[in-house]
């Protein structure tokens, strides 16, 4: 990302602002192990059940495409499975699409999450030491949650997208391979509230005109507080360590 050098954008969805972009078409590809834990509640209604979840360890994969045409923005692809499973014994009755779970039964539940953001961003500033993309991410939430106590079940599916606000920063350290790097996707609106966030640190093994391979690692954290999404209510939150590799082309 510090290879670009001259381009004036005018950004489009907010006020005119002064940016810089590739002078050739570029590829940013990266690869994470995230070492995820997972806590919240959910229902179909607002009356929220909490679960005792365990721990995963998926992998986030992103694609960035960025090109030297004014005017035009940037994209970016983010795809992160968030697969939760935990229990619960009901201190009260506990019905989920339809079926009714006792008080005092205990409940296990299953929650699968497939996350997939479409970015688009310009860069607002872009040299050897820092750059800040500012844009927006239509966030695709396509999830899957099956409860059962053993005797009987009720699975539930929802989808759909959200759109958010999208800002990332990349710092390098001056003399050294060095660099440190941050982004969020933000959405507050009404009862819905999506964060999800990261920040870490790279160090380039291969630094050249053609290809940086870097190493990467960090922290991120996504919470999902869903009111009414397609039938669902969600307070569910996705954190911990990452350790991946990334290839700028």
């Amino acid at each position: 990302m510090f290879k670009r050098v001259w381009v004036t954008l005018l950004v489009g969805f907010f006020t005119a602002t002064s940016t810089q972009a590739d002078t050739v078409l570029g590829m940013t590809m990266s690869v994470d192990a995230w070492a995820m834990d997972s806590s919240g509640g959910l229902a179909d209604s607002s009356d929220l059940q909490r679960f005792d979840l365990g721990s995963d360890t998926p992998a986030n994969f992103t694609f960035a495409f960025e090109h030297p045409v004014p005017m035009i923005p940037n994209f970016r692809l983010k795809y992160t499975e968030l697969p939760s499973s935990g229990s619960t014994s009901l201190s009260r009755d506990f019905t989920f699409n339809g079926v009714t779970f006792p008080s005092g039964t205990s409940v296990n539940a299953d929650f699968d999450l497939q996350s997939s953001d479409f970015i688009i961003y310009y860069e607002l500033l872009d040299n050897d030491t820092v750059s800040f993309d500012l844009g927006l991410n239509g966030k695709y939430l396509d999830g899957d949650i099956l409860v059962g106590d053993g005797t009987q079940s009720a699975r539930e599916s929802f989808q759909g997208i959200v759109p958010m606000l999208y800002g990332a920063v990349e710092i390098g350290v001056p003399t050294t391979r060095l660099s440190f790097f941050g982004d969020i996707s933000l959405l507050s609106v009404g009862d819905h509230t999506l964060r999800d966030y990261q920040a870490g640190a790279a160090y380039a093994l291969v630094d050249n005109i053609a290809v940086d391979f870097n190493i990467r690692g960090g922290y991120r954290r996504f919470s999902l507080e869903l009111d009414d999404l397609d039938g669902i209510y969600t307070d569910w939150t996705f954190d911990g360590l990452f350790l991946g590799v990334e290839a700028d082309f």
